[in-house]
C-alpha cells in the first residue's frame, strides 16, 4: 500500500465517531479518544474551554509523546501537528507512529481488527489534515523521493529507541474496531490473539518494511 492508494477523503467526524460509538466502560485510551473528540467539537463551535484543554492535550504530548496510543497520536498529527509544521517536518513523527502502531497491531489484535487498523492509521493524519493533504502528500512523495526515505528512515529510528519503552496500553488493537465492539458486546466475533514473543522481532521488521512502503514516491525502489 502506497498513500496514493488509500487516499479515500473520510470526514474527520466519521474518522472519530469510533470514540462514541458505544456506551460501555472503555479503556483509558478510547475514554482519551471520546475526550478528544468532545475537546476538537468544543473548539469548532468557539469553546475558549475547549480551547484551553486542547492547549494542555498538546502540551501533554510534547513533554510524554509515547504515553497516548499510535491511533490517538495520528489524530492529533492530522488535527494540529501537519497542518501547522507542513509535511516535512511532521513526516517523521508520523512513520514513527505508523511504525509502533503496526507493531502492535501484529501482535495483539484480530485479523478483522488488523484490517481495519491498516486502513485508517497510515492515512489518518492526512485524512483529517485536510481534504487535499493525501494528495499534496503524494505530490511530495513523488517530487521528492530522496528526502521522503530520509524523513520517513527518521521517524522509523525514533520508532526504535521507543520501541520497548513506550508508556501506552500496547494491546489496544485488541479493542480497536467493529470485529472488537461487537466481540464485547457478547456476539459471534474473531478474539483477538497475541503473538507469541518469540516473533516479536519478524513482526518489528514488518511494521517497519510497510512503513517505508507506505510513505514512499510511486517509482521509489524500496523494497516490500
Amino acid at each position: 500500500m502506497t498513500l496514493r492508494s488509500a487516499c479515500l477523503a473520510l470526514p474527520l467526524a466519521l474518522l472519530l465517531a469510533t470514540a462514541h460509538a458505544d456506551d460501555r466502560p472503555k479503556p483509558a485510551w478510547q475514554q482519551r479518544r471520546a475526550e478528544f473528540a468532545s475537546i476538537l467539537e468544543g473548539v469548532h463551535q468557539g469553546d475558549a474551554a475547549a480551547r484551553k484543554r486542547l492547549d494542555e492535550v498538546l502540551s501533554g504530548l510534547e513533554a510524554r509523546q509515547m504515553q497516548r496510543t499510535p491511533m490517538e497520536n495520528m489524530e492529533i498529527m492530522g488535527v494540529y501537528y501537519l497542518p501547522r509544521e507542513g509535511l516535512e517536518k511532521a513526516l517523521p513523527r508520523i512513520a514513527a507512529h505508523a511504525t509502533l502502531g503496526w507493531y502492535d497491531t501484529l501482535r495483539f489484535s484480530s485479523a478483522p481488527g488488523r484490517s481495519e487498523i491498516f486502513y485508517v492509521l497510515f492515512q489518518l493524519p492526512f485524512l483529517i489534515a485536510a481534504p487535499d493533504a493525501s494528495s499534496k502528500a503524494v505530490d511530495f512523495f513523488n517530487a521528492h523521493p530522496r528526502e521522503t526515505e530520509e524523513l520517513v528512515q527518521q521517524g522509523i529510528a525514533m520508532a526504535r529507541q521507543f520501541r520497548t519503552q513506550v508508556a501506552y496500553d500496547r494491546h489496544w488493537p485488541g479493542a480497536f474496531g467493529a470485529n472488537e465492539l461487537v466481540c464485547a458486546q457478547g456476539g459471534p466475533c474473531e478474539v483477538a490473539q497475541s503473538l507469541p514473543e518469540s516473533q516479536w522481532e519478524e513482526a518489528w521488521q514488518q511494521a517497519e518494511r510497510l512503513v517505508r512502503k507506505s510513505y514512499r514516491s510511486d517509482d521509489s525502489q524500496v523494497p516490500d
